[in-house]
């Protein structure tokens, strides 16, 4: 398989999108999700199904509009996702308050954000080991601007 990160594959070849921030961020989107979830294949999870079971295990009793405020989905994404996790029997549905209904993980759910977290753990050391660890936690503010940016135009975070 070819490394496309690999300059000489591209030699002579221009890139113009080598500089643009936004780009890279899709290239490596790319390249991480596609490592995470060869990595969570042997689970039978994908990642979206990976990354729901960590929130509720996080969060137990949460519901599903909390879930999409805090991945910026929306609710009726989820839906199918819910279903494939309560058809695995991973996932249980509770009456909340009103007409909210409370998300909560099962025991085979449980086991599953066990070994979902460790797969998470793992991944996050690979894709970061070349980085020096005191700029991880700065990288990831950055990474979050980046996104606010993104998602809310006009929006200054001091404010003004």
């Amino acid at each position: 398989m070819k490394n496309i990160a690999d300059p000489s594959e591209t030699e002579g070849f221009a890139d113009p999108f080598q500089d643009m921030l936004s780009f890279q961020l899709r290239r490596t989107s790319v390249a991480v999700m596609s490592a995470l979830a060869s990595e969570l294949d042997p689970l039978g999870l994908n990642p979206s199904e990976a990354s729901l079971i960590m929130l509720i295990g996080a969060n137990p009793g949460c519901t599903q509009s909390a879930i999409s405020r805090a991945l910026r989905a929306k609710p009726a994404n989820l839906v199918p996702l819910i279903n494939q996790l309560s058809a695995l029997g991973a996932l249980e549905r509770v009456s909340g308050r009103g007409r909210a209904i409370a998300l909560s993980l099962t025991e085979k759910g449980r086991d599953l954000h066990q070994k979902a977290k460790a797969v998470f753990e793992r991944h996050e050391a690979r894709i970061t080991r070349g980085l020096p660890a005191d700029s991880r936690a700065e990288m990831i503010v950055m990474l979050r601007q980046v996104c606010m940016d993104a998602c809310c135009p006009g929006h200054d975070e001091a404010g003004d």
